[in-house]
């Protein structure tokens, strides 16, 4: 004999299923980005480049097998046929946030194109960072300031990692001109 109870409970189930196929909410399935992955013609200069200056800490560093990767090839567009060294590193806030992969032949930035792709991160003290960016050696811009749409001042500027790679860093909290 079936109780209210059970009936309840049932119903309850069928509706929660309902709701859930349905694709109302999906709260686990919410996008995120996993991490940024840079390929880098020399991963050596580039974890010290990342550690030291940007403030990112090693977690791993190694090479992969021939085709260790089933899509790295692909990703990269490169020959996964050869071992490959790669790094994981992250941030306090990041875990394994950045993946660097070793190409030798990865090709430089042609200045006479657009930047297709810029990475954003937040630093703790952009001034210290600049001047640890300008004592490595890479390309740098002007530090700006300014105030976002919430009312937050901020500063950014931009640097070129020893890879090539375009980097957008910016400090939250800093007085805007």
């Amino acid at each position: 004999m079936l109780t209210l109870r059970a009936l309840t409970g049932g119903l309850v189930a069928v509706l929660l299923l309902a709701w859930l196929v349905s694709g109302q909410v999906m709260a686990d399935e919410t996008p995120r980005i996993k991490r940024i992955s840079l390929m880098t013609p020399d991963i050596d200069q580039s974890i010290q480049f990342f550690t030291e200056v940007i403030g990112f800490s090693l977690d791993f560093e190694g090479t992969l097998p021939p085709n260790g990767e089933p899509f790295l090839g692909e990703v990269f567009n490169i020959d996964a046929s050869v071992p490959l060294r790669r790094a994981l590193l992250s941030t306090s806030q990041e875990p394994r946030g950045l993946f660097l992969i070793e190409h030798p032949n990865a090709p430089p930035p042609d200045a006479a194109l657009p930047t297709a792709v810029v990475t954003v991160i937040q630093v703790d003290d952009l001034s210290r960072t600049m001047v640890r960016a300008e004592r490595f050696g890479v390309s740098i811009t002007e530090t700006v300031t300014d105030v976002t749409p919430e009312g937050a001042t901020f500063a950014e500027a931009m640097v070129t990692s020893p890879g090539g790679h375009a980097l957008l860093l910016y400090q939250i909290g800093i007085a805007a001109n």
